[in-house]
């Protein structure tokens, strides 16, 4: 080949390779641009979120109602957490301070209006925060736990030696220590499980009582590794006890003999039982589904059984001993029969102690494992016994009111309607059906799910002849107005939409009434037609900032019964549902638009509403990701 092609086409692959180098790193540099430019706009939009959490956070200090002082500054905490842990630790503690003087001016106003001093601390705000709290900082929760029990921060919630209130049949946790349940508690029911456990954790050292155990048994069905860490934490407790004994061993075996039923004996020798909640269920896991702690527990139960007696011991003594050995050695048979033989030894000297016409009722009680029977029967039955032995008309009432409302809220419909038939007075009467239509129309979207077939047309026919407040009426045609676009119906919902509107302007202005119709029907609106919840909106903030004493979080619907013919207050009848809520109605447009949200919030006249609006826009802004604007609702409403 000649040389001088050679020569000529040098050049060109000199440009050619440059281009192949240079290219890919372009085309990379293109690629990474937009990124980039996302996290700066995703960052922007976090930084504004968490100015607008402080800036409203800020706001709250100067609240002139210590509650909601309290209330908003530990919600802006509990958003603002992630993004800056010792902002919000320190607002935290804000909410504390507003929340022990509210707290505490309400005790002062409620010993004044009775001229005694109060036995019962006033916690209610001071438990809200508690509650939050400990769901992010076990330390923090700790700090102010010693606080409201009046203890110093370096004690122990009990000593490892028992309280003598301890020693009674169900061994009664300290004052600290139900508290301290109680807490634990209200993060169970948030399905703050894990947080829930870290509460409890140190009434382990108060041992084997009653309380502890069931909570255990309802823990186990929400979070199965957590409460057998705990159970484990407790068997290792009663190991070190010295003074543990046969009742503290009915007790903490009681989650594998009988996790339906505790039960206990007492001073005078006679069983004791105490039903546990149903969200302990059978088929609830087992505790001891690890070698380690199977040999612990049967360690342990044997251990205590088996201690050496000091002196005859007291009859109740004998007889609890008698029970746990009798109720556990099936269970040492099958899992640890290296104890069985002295166990069966001690059980035989113990029937020697104990009369025959004794022992044969103990043994007729021995085996029960739950005073639930395998079918249950009518639950109403306790009620409606009640009902025929009413005294008179008006304690008929009463109880047929009870009824009626426990009916409602187990959705059975007939047998609450059949409830209100017994009610005497016709007023009563009339209002406690109006209860069972409120508490129908509110379960509407939750009866009729997607995967479930409505005739929308009998619902909506349903609540307009229904006889309850215009706003339940709008609220209920709102809903079959979503079920109508579910079913492609747009034209049909967009008519329902229309008549809940309708029925929302006609409840009376500045009124609570107004603001939740507003509220619910809007916030139901964005399922339906995006434009008419915006073009909406502003009856929200226009009915809000026409009533004095809006707070934003309200959420009851009473029906107001009044008094029976003896002037007694009967039971109140109440239908909550946190659809009302401002800030439900404003994540919910913050989420198609948070610019737009934010202005509507901005326009709330009062500072609770808008700092519940203004949280909840600031919370959508953290949690969206970029890009996701315009797109149509999320929040199902």
């Amino acid at each position: 080949m000649p040389t001088d092609y050679f020569a000529g086409i040098g050049p060109w692959l000199s440009v050619c390779l440059a281009i192949l180098f240079v290219l890919p790193i372009n085309f990379a540099s293109a690629q990474q641009r937009p990124p980039v430019k996302n996290n700066e706009a995703e960052l922007a939009r976090s930084s504004r979120a968490i100015e607008l959490i402080i800036e409203t956070a800020d706001a709250a200090r100067t609240f002139k109602d210590l509650f909601y002082r309290a209330r908003i500054q530990a919600l802006a905490s509990e958003h603002l957490w992630r993004y800056d842990e010792t902002r919000a630790r320190a607002i935290f503690r804000r909410a504390w301070e507003a929340a022990t003087e509210y707290d505490r001016s309400e005790l002062e106003a409620e010993e004044r209006e009775s001229g005694v001093p109060s036995t019962l601390p006033v916690t209610e705000a001071r438990d809200e925060v508690l509650t939050k709290a400990a769901a992010l900082d076990p330390k923090l929760a700790e700090e102010f736990l010693h606080d409201l029990l009046g203890e110093k921060k370096d004690e122990k919630v009990a000593d490892s030696a028992r309280q003598p209130n301890q020693r009674t049949p169900w061994r009664e946790l300290s004052e600290a220590g139900r508290r301290r349940l109680a807490l634990a508690y209200e993060l169970l029911n948030l399905g703050k499980a894990a947080a829930a456990a870290r509460a409890a954790a140190p009434l382990v050292n108060e041992g084997a009582s009653a309380d502890f155990i069931t909570f255990l048994l309802v823990l186990k069905v929400r979070g199965p590794e957590e409460s057998a860490t705990l159970y484990q934490q407790l068997l290792h407790r009663m190991q070190a006890d010295t003074q543990a004994d046969a009742i503290d061993v009915l007790l903490f075996t009681a989650p594998i003999v009988s996790p339906r039923l505790l039960v206990t004996v007492d001073g005078q020798g006679a069983l004791q039982f105490r039903p546990v909640p149903s969200a302990s269920a059978t088929s609830t896991p087992a505790f001891l589904d690890t070698p380690e702690l199977n040999r612990l527990f049967y360690s342990v139960s044997a251990n205590i059984l088996l201690r050496p007696r000091i002196g005859a011991g007291s009859n109740s003594e004998t007889i609890a001993l008698y029970i746990a050995i009798g109720r556990l050695l099936a269970y040492f048979h099958n899992f640890a029969p290296q104890y069985e033989a002295d166990l069966r030894l001690k059980y035989s000297t113990l029937i020697n102690e104990i009369e025959t016409g004794r022992r044969e009722v103990l043994d007729s009680q021995i085996g029960i494992t739950s005073m639930t029977p395998e079918r249950p029967g009518d639950v109403l039955r306790p009620q409606l016994d009640q009902l025929g032995r009413a005294r008179d008309a008006a304690d008929r009432d009463r109880i047929a009111l009870g009824i009626v409302k426990r009916a409602a809220q187990m959705r059975l419909w007939d047998r609450a309607r059949r409830g209100a038939t017994e009610i005497e007075d016709v007023d009563t009467r009339r209002l406690a059906l109006s209860y069972i239509a409120v508490c129908q129309i509110a379960d509407l979207l939750r009866t009729f799910s997607e995967d479930k077939e409505e005739n929308v047309d009998r619902l909506a026919k349903f609540v307009r002849s229904a006889d309850v407040p215009r706003l339940v009426t709008a609220w209920g045609l709102a809903q079959t107005a979503v079920m109508a676009k579910r079913k492609g119906d747009v034209d049909g919902a967009n008519a329902l939409l229309d008549e809940a509107l309708t029925f929302a302007a006609r409840t009376p202005a500045g009124t609570w009434q107004r603001v939740a119709a507003y509220t619910a029907v809007v916030r139901l609106a964005a399922r339906i037609d995006v434009k008419r919840a915006w073009d909406n909106l502003p009856e929200v903030v226009r009915a809000a900032n026409a009533l004095d004493d809006y707070a934003g979080d309200e959420e009851s619907i009473d029906i107001e019964i009044g008094k029976n013919n003896d002037d007694e207050a009967l039971e109140p009848l109440s239908v909550v549902d946190n659809v009302f809520h401002v800030n439900g109605l404003f994540a919910t447009m913050a989420d198609i638009d948070y610019e737009r949200a934010l202005t509507a919030a901005r326009a709330l006249g009062a500072e609770r509403p808008r700092a519940f609006a203004s949280l909840a826009v600031a919370k959508v802004m953290l949690e969206r990701k970029l890009g996701s604007q315009d797109r149509g609702p999320r929040v199902k409403g």
